[in-house]
């Protein structure tokens, strides 16, 4: 079935070279739709392959970095670990606690590991006399910080001297770092991801998708038209699942009014007509030329979004696209092979972890580890700044 099975052309005055660009927009429009369906259906798929493969050797790593993090925090009470190193210290541990928090396989808890950490940072805290801070270590601490984060901290002298001595609140400080510039957009996602809550439809509803104002995209004007209020009613009255009583057919009633719902949530027109099309064989849009055009209008806007929507699939940071594109490439046997060499890896690197908590055992140790890490992170901002001014040569 096609676009203009479903308009009314009795009313219709447009060209037939009009009526076949609608219908070639419509075409597109489903192409487009089948294309990210494939598309959504290979990430699920290959990661449905993934998780079975690769979760039990993700937890063993996710085990033996919380056993390293128990371990560094043995070293936190340690007086002799100091200035720079202390902080490095503090650094490493809130590191090591974010990479845990962000792999999606974690079965570990970091809340109990946090306030473990501020536990012992109050207590640390609590056995040290404060001591005069000067200049020259206030301002290697911003270096490290800079070495951290990659930008000058608006921190005051008085606020690095507070932090000196209260330990807890310099972890705290940046782990809010390190969160802050996410949890506005997770807040964002969680208010416009909510997810339906149950049947609490109304054939009667008398919302109206109306709206007067002249200033709305032709795309959304389509949408706010009266005749998307009275086709919207039809499909709630057609599908919805309390009027039917076959448990199959209810079930699936209910999955379409979830995407009913879901597209007047998005002020979606063109997923009315489609449902329309599928379910009620005998309707027609009545259209003026004002309507074919916010038509036309709602077709360009739908196939923008979904390239936007297959673009992110291919480069957005959902676990799903991340995993395809790290190892979905080749053939199914190279992808075999792919995956069986980074769970070998995992492996390694999981005993990796547990050889430095059996190694890593004196505070000489310790510090070395992390004399080593401060040296590294100098040698790495050195070398940002050289090709920095190499770019600007």
């Amino acid at each position: 079935m096609t676009l203009m099975t479903i308009i009314d052309d009795t009313a219709l005055h447009q060209s037939k070279k009009q009526s076949k660009k609608l219908e070639k927009l419509w075409q597109d429009v489903e192409k487009k739709q089948a294309r990210n369906q494939r598309y959504r259906a290979k990430l699920d798929g290959f990661y449905e392959e993934f998780k079975p493969l690769i979760e039990s050797k993700e937890h063993v790593v996710c085990a033996a970095t919380g056993k390293w993090i128990q371990h560094l925090l043995t070293f936190v009470p340690r007086k002799t670990i100091k200035g720079n190193q202390r902080v490095e210290l503090y650094a490493w541990i809130e590191e090591e606690l974010t990479i845990l928090e962000a792999n999606p396989f974690n079965p570990i808890s970091t809340t109990d590991l946090r306030e473990f950490f501020t536990s012992l940072l109050i207590d640390f805290q609590s056995t040290m006399p404060k001591q005069t801070v000067s200049d020259e270590e206030l301002d290697a601490l911003r270096e490290d910080l800079f070495g951290m984060f990659g930008e000058w901290l608006p921190l005051s002298n008085e606020e690095l001297i507070d932090m000196i001595h209260h330990p807890e609140r310099f972890q705290a400080y940046i782990h809010d770092m390190l969160n802050q510039s996410n949890s506005a957009e997770a807040e964002d996602e969680h208010e416009d991801d909510s997810e339906w809550d149950g049947p609490d439809w109304d054939m009667n509803d008398d919302f109206s998708f109306e709206n007067d104002d002249p200033e709305l995209p032709m795309s959304t004007a389509l949408f706010e038209d009266k005749a998307m209020t009275k086709l919207y009613r039809q499909l709630a009255n057609q599908l919805h699942p309390d009027k039917e009583r076959d448990p199959e057919k209810k079930a699936l009633k209910k999955d379409l009014m979830q995407l009913l719902s879901q597209a007047k949530k998005d002020k979606d027109a063109l997923s009315l007509l489609m449902m329309a099309q599928e379910h009620l064989p005998e309707y027609k849009l009545t259209a003026d030329d004002d309507m074919l055009k916010r038509i036309e209008a709602t077709l360009h806007s739908k196939i923008a979004l979904l390239n936007q929507e297959h673009e992110f699939m291919q480069h957005g940071n959902d676990i799903k696209s991340e995993i395809w594109r790290r190892f979905g490439g080749g053939a199914k046997a190279s992808r075999a092979k792919t995956l069986e060499q980074y769970g070998d890896l995992l492996i390694v690197e999981s005993e990796a972890l547990y050889a430095k908590i059996n190694n890593v055992t004196t505070v000489q140790a310790m510090r070395e580890q992390l004399s080593q890490r401060i040296h590294q992170q100098e040698l790495n901002s050195m070398m940002g700044f050289g090709m920095f001014e190499d770019f600007l040569k």
